[in-house]
């Protein structure tokens, strides 16, 4: 799984998404834009939310999205690229299957398929310009008033239901 943060405002949601990126075992994090990274503007407040796991899922930083998808279409032409965004042509996240099952990060190389989540700002979403250069857009449905969960809430719904999809659960061997 790699996260690709598409000019997220909050540091603070920037360095929960990396303690869920690590908690998930994604291969890459990838910042754009005004994205607070590890490595550029914001990591003080990144780190404070991120206890360190910022220091151990990689990442990568993108002066825009679009530079983002032309380096993974070209260097990890594998992965689907996934936009989570409420739209008329979304699909419910639950209802779309996840390439990737099996394919894991080992030594620093990355897999040869997976899957790219694409999240977007907390106000605007995932930039109208960028999804229609993804494969597929998903939301999670909504019960209540609000449209939307924090983004900081809905990456880990989607990284979980990624790794469920892939079986990764009944690998899951408790530690006591």
């Amino acid at each position: 799984i790699v996260v690709l943060l598409d000019n997220v405002r909050s540091a603070f949601n920037v360095g929960s998404i990396f303690r869920s990126a690590d908690a998930c075992g994604c291969s890459l994090v990838i910042t754009t834009g005004i994205t607070p990274s590890p490595h550029g503007s914001g990591r003080e407040k990144l780190a404070k939310s991120a206890l360190n796991a910022d220091r151990i899922v990689p990442s990568k930083h993108f002066a825009n999205t679009k530079e983002a998808i032309e380096f993974l279409r070209r260097e990890h032409p594998g992965f689907e690229l996934v936009g989570m965004e409420t739209t008329d042509k979304s699909k419910c996240y639950t209802d779309e299957t996840y390439p990737g099952a099996g394919c894991y990060t080992e030594g620093g190389i990355m897999p040869n398929n997976g899957v790219v989540l694409v999240l977007g700002n907390e106000v605007t979403g995932v930039d109208t310009e960028v999804m229609p250069l993804l494969d597929k857009i998903v939301e999670i449905p909504m019960f209540g008033k609000k449209n939307s969960l924090n983004i900081a809430a809905c990456a880990p719904v989607m990284m979980y239901e990624v790794l469920r999809q892939w079986g990764a659960m009944e690998n899951y061997k408790k530690i006591e």
